[in-house]
């Protein structure tokens, strides 16, 4: 797999990653899952904090949205710029209603506040587009080459790819991104899955939350469980004990 447009503008764009049914079933269960984390968390709450119209680690309340970080497609990419030892951060379901503006309407990065240059990828994101995205319905905008800059002064460059929906946009955490405004009648809805190098936190303790570990040790990996923080020196040393004997 090539990835220039990835190394040279910190994004690329993959075509008809899913099929129109599985984009189907995505978007209606974002919806649907929204619903359940509003009712959950409070509505009022959700917008007092900027959560509104964002679902978090959908594939907690439902394992088909593990697929979307954990396919031949998606494993091949992660392993190939990142590594063996990858850790999934985050899953964030995205939606943006018909006329309105997403929170994250201005040029950030996903590793945010960070100023600084890495001379190779410390974390990517993979969003699975489940519309078309455009300029009229809040596409996600990027500045070219931002990924190689330690901090955004000025910019006059930004490109909104237009990426139809099935589409899976590759990009490189550090490069400065904006959602846009939702002009049209119909929302516009996607899922970002960040993965990153262990030695970066998870947003959220996937071990903690599943409990058990998977009968896949890749996917074990994946999602955290050989990351954890020892919780005291024994512990520490009992695993390094048990996998010097695994080895044996």
């Amino acid at each position: 797999m090539e990835y220039k447009d990835f190394k040279e503008k910190g994004f690329q764009v993959f075509h008809d990653v899913l099929e129109k049914s599985q984009v189907d079933f995505y978007k209606n269960r974002i919806l649907d899952l929204y619903e359940q984390q509003k009712d959950d968390f409070g509505e009022d709450n959700l917008k007092k904090i900027g959560e509104d119209n964002t679902v978090r680690s959908p594939f907690l309340q439902d394992q088909k949205f593990q697929y979307l970080f954990y396919n031949d497609f998606s494993r091949k990419i992660v392993e190939d710029i990142l590594g063996d030892h990858a850790i999934l951060s985050l899953q964030n379901g995205i939606f943006i209603p018909p006329m309105k503006k997403h929170h994250q309407s201005f040029f950030h990065r996903d590793l945010i506040y960070q100023e600084f240059t890495s001379s190779r990828p410390l974390s990517i994101n993979l969003y699975y587009c489940l519309d078309d995205y455009n300029e009229s319905n809040g596409g996600t905008s990027f500045i070219p080459g931002s990924h190689m800059v330690e901090k955004l002064t000025s910019y006059n460059n930004e490109e909104t790819p237009g990426v139809e929906a099935g589409s899976v946009i590759l990009f490189d955490s550090m490069v400065y991104h904006s959602a846009g405004d939702n002009k049209t009648n119909q929302s516009r809805c996607g899922v970002n899955n960040m993965f990153t190098l262990p030695f970066i936190k998870q947003q959220i303790k996937y071990p903690h939350c599943l409990r058990k570990k998977t009968q896949d040790d890749r996917l074990n990996r994946l999602l955290g469980f050989e990351s954890n923080e020892f919780l005291s020196v024994m512990d520490f040393r009992t695993y390094r004990l048990n996998r010097n004997n695994n080895a044996e």
